[in-house]
């Protein structure tokens, strides 16, 4: 038996965030905290949540002490926040690290701290309650998705397992937010590199997505659809950062690639989550680094699903046959690599060669791997990452 959980509402277009008063009051609250971080201040954008929460005369309280990668400590002050500050709903404006981190406060406004035992890796799904508060998302990027997807990963300071902390996933359908505003003119001020860091992250999503190996095939059409969407517009955002329309095609992408990844990701994400503790490297950057040599490797395992990405990347395979299509898909996310100018490989972008060893055995204890159309073993975790090096 399958289940299969549709995203919650989804509110998009230029000025959306006006409305954010208005969803507050729809869900009988009064004082919302708002989760963010310091760049999205700097930015000027949290300003636009607070200025459309006062044009409903709704007062507000804020939490921005969230880290790139956020941790269970900053989790901890967050619900403190939360309850000193009398809240009743939590809105997330920012990119994933702080919707991760907001659906981490919810989760401990009505459920027993710490957070160690509703992670995934210790059956935490089962823990999980709905009798939580609302969650508003606010996107202020388009890459991770997080305003639909069921994951929030949390860096975690109690469980050490080599010399570094472990990031782990909280797993529920309850972490989806109740309302999710897309609201491409928010992502207009991004800069090149972010914009082209985010924008492979959610392609990588695509692509793991559709090949992962669980039954979903909602998923998977979603997959293809937002992959022909990231692939028209990224390169198209990256030269022109003012264009909103391209920016709303890579925001509505990017939430549909997430929601594809119920269906599940795989080794490329079980590597990069390594990556941004111990390189450290954006996550979106490990992403774009790692997904060809990943690729390759499960090449043999998925040959016609990469064919059919290939197309979904705009690449014309009328003429190739299913492996030249496939290693087309491959070519393809080489090329945007090279047009986005990522690093040309994880040394360039500041991994110590020597931490791969251990890098590879921590990978394994990430539960995307999973989902891989390849089995991995922890030769294979080190093998890739000398591949990506």
């Amino acid at each position: 038996m399958q289940n299969y959980f549709l995203p919650p509402r989804i509110e998009f277009g230029d000025g959306a965030i006006q409305n954010l008063g208005e969803h507050v009051r729809t869900f009988g609250c009064k004082r919302p905290l708002l989760v963010s971080d310091a760049g999205v201040i700097n930015a000027g954008l949290l300003a636009k949540a607070i200025d459309a929460l006062k044009a409903s005369n709704l007062p507000s309280a804020t939490y921005s002490d969230i880290e790139p990668n956020p941790t269970d400590l900053s989790i901890n002050d967050g619900v403190e926040a939360y309850k000193s500050e009398a809240c009743d709903v939590v809105i997330a404006v920012g990119g994933g690290s702080v919707m991760d981190a907001a659906k981490a406060i919810r989760l401990l406004t009505t459920h027993a701290p710490p957070l160690e035992p509703y992670y995934a890796d210790v059956g935490g799904i089962e823990r999980v309650r709905d009798d939580m508060p609302p969650l508003i998302c606010v996107p202020t990027t388009a890459g991770t998705g997080s305003e639909v997807s069921q994951g929030a990963i949390i860096t975690d300071t109690s469980f050490n397992t080599t010399d570094r902390w472990r990031k782990r996933a909280i797993v529920t359908p309850f972490n989806m937010s109740n309302i999710a505003l897309l609201d491409p003119g928010i992502t207009l001020g991004m800069p090149p590199a972010l914009t082209a860091a985010t924008g492979m992250d959610a392609i990588t999503h695509g692509i793991e997505a559709y090949t992962a190996t669980k039954y979903h095939p909602i998923a998977e059409g979603v997959a293809l659809q937002a992959l022909k969407m990231l692939s028209a517009n990224i390169q198209k955002v990256y030269h022109d950062g003012e264009d909103v329309t391209a920016r709303g095609e890579m925001l509505l992408g990017s939430c549909m690639a997430a929601f594809a990844f119920q269906k599940g990701l795989g080794a490329v994400h079980s590597l990069a989550h390594q990556l941004s503790t111990d390189a450290p490297i954006p996550h979106g950057v490990a992403n774009a680094i790692l997904l060809p040599p990943v690729m390759e490797f499960n090449f043999s395992h998925a040959t016609e699903k990469y064919a059919e990405i290939a197309r979904a990347l705009g690449i014309d395979t009328s003429s190739m046959d299913t492996d030249e299509a496939g290693r087309a898909a491959i070519d393809k996310i080489r090329a945007f690599n090279r047009a986005l100018k990522m690093p040309k490989g994880l040394g360039d972008a500041g991994l110590d060669r020597a931490k791969i060893p251990k890098l590879g055995a921590d990978a394994m204890l990430d539960h995307c791997h999973k989902f891989n159309p390849r089995v991995c073993m922890e030769a294979d975790m080190v093998a890739l990452f000398e591949a990506a090096f």
